[in-house]
Parts: structure tokens; C-alpha cells; sequence
């Protein structure tokens, strides 16, 4: 096999990865809005209060507050991306995370939705799309790197590795640093966003 058909063969598999993984999290999402749908009195009720508190939160943060909540919720699944790409056996978890950040993305709009009523789509339209769209890509091209990582150290642990055994180490730790740096403006602009809209929304509630 040429170094050609090769790097076709391994562009093809990483493509039908993303498209699963993608297909993941808004299968991740949907989960999240059924699962809402399904809670009775007292859990609403708790879940409900958690999110108010998170709205109550958002609009009366600090900039930098705001900053720093943003990145850091999607950067821990970053890291667990990360350092479970090091793991041949670590792969079912590795495409189960963009599902479960899908969840959480699904349970928050709903909730805010079921809140806030008509004043919860703009609520969400600030203060949960703008970071969710974000930082779902991250976390699926994230999960992509590291679902083809275990697998490329599977397959030279018992020899079957295309490249010859050869594993690039730099460019999978660059290519996260680059997914870091896209979170960073993500949660930069998120923030802006909320600084500017706060006093509105907060007007409103």
C-alpha cells in the first residue's frame, strides 16, 4: 500500500469518526431534553432552582468570572480527551463524551426554556448556544484525536500499525493546544456577550 492509499485510508476513517461523533452529541442532546421531559415534581423543582442559580450567576459575574467558568467546564473535557488518547482500551469512553456534553447542553437549554418561558430562547441564545456550539466542536474534534490515537497505539502494540510504529506524539499535543486556544476566544466572546446583555436579560427577569 502506497504512503498515498495510506494517508487516504486514514483521512477516510477519521472522517466517518467525526460524523459518528458528531451524531453522538446531538444524540447527546436530545437525551438531555427527553430526560428533562421526564423528571417529576421535586427533581424539576431541584433542577430548576440549579438553574436559576446558574442564570443568577451568569448575569451577575464579573467578566473574568464569567471568563474563566467558561473555559474551564469544557477544558476538563479537553484534558480527559487528552490524556485518554495515551489508553489502547479507553475508546468506547472516548466517544461517549461528546454524548454526555451533549446532555448537559440539552438539559440546560430546556430547563432555561421551561424557567423563563419566552424570555428563556433569548437567555439561551446569550448565555448557552454561543459556548455550546463552540465547544462542542472542540470536544468532538478533541474525542477524534484521541479515539485515533488509542487506536494507533492499539495496533503497534501488536504490530499492525500502517505507519510502521511511528506515532507523532508533537503533533497530536499541538494539534490540543490549538483546540485550547479556540476555547479560550470562544469563552472570551461568550463573555462579551454576556457583559453586554446582562443588564438587559436581567431587566427582564
Amino acid at each position: 500500500m502506497t504512503d498515498n492509499h495510506i494517508s487516504n485510508h486514514y483521512k477516510g476513517k477519521s472522517d466517518i469518526r467525526l460524523t459518528v461523533l458528531t451524531m453522538l452529541y446531538f444524540s447527546g442532546v436530545l437525551l438531555g431534553t427527553v430526560l428533562y421531559c421526564m423528571l417529576d415534581g421535586e427533581q424539576l423543582e431541584a433542577l430548576n432552582g440549579i438553574t436559576g442559580n446558574f442564570v443568577y450567576g451568569r448575569l451577575n459575574h464579573t467578566f473574568w468570572e464569567t471568563l474563566v467558568n467558561s473555559f474551564s467546564g469544557a477544558f476538563m473535557m479537553l484534558l480527559l480527551c487528552f490524556w485518554m488518547g495515551f489508553s489502547a482500551a479507553s475508546q468506547p469512553i472516548e466517544m461517549l463524551l461528546p454524548m454526555f456534553r451533549g446532555m448537559g447542553a440539552g438539559v440546560a437549554v430546556s430547563g432555561i426554556y421551561y424557567a423563563y418561558g419566552a424570555s428563556g430562547i433569548g437567555i439561551a441564545a446569550v448565555l448557552i448556544v454561543p459556548g455550546a456550539v463552540i465547544s462542542a466542536f472542540a470536544v468532538i474534534i478533541a474525542a477524534r484525536e484521541a479515539l485515533d490515537l488509542s487506536g494507533n497505539i492499539y495496533l503497534s502494540a501488536f504490530g499492525k500499525n500502517a505507519s510502521g510504529g511511528q506515532i507523532d506524539f508533537r503533533l497530536y499535543f499541538t494539534k490540543f493546544v490549538i483546540l485550547c486556544v479556540i476555547l479560550a476566544a470562544s469563552s472570551f466572546a461568550d463573555s462579551i456577550l454576556t457583559f453586554l446583555f446582562a443588564g438587559f436579560w436581567t431587566g427582564l427577569l
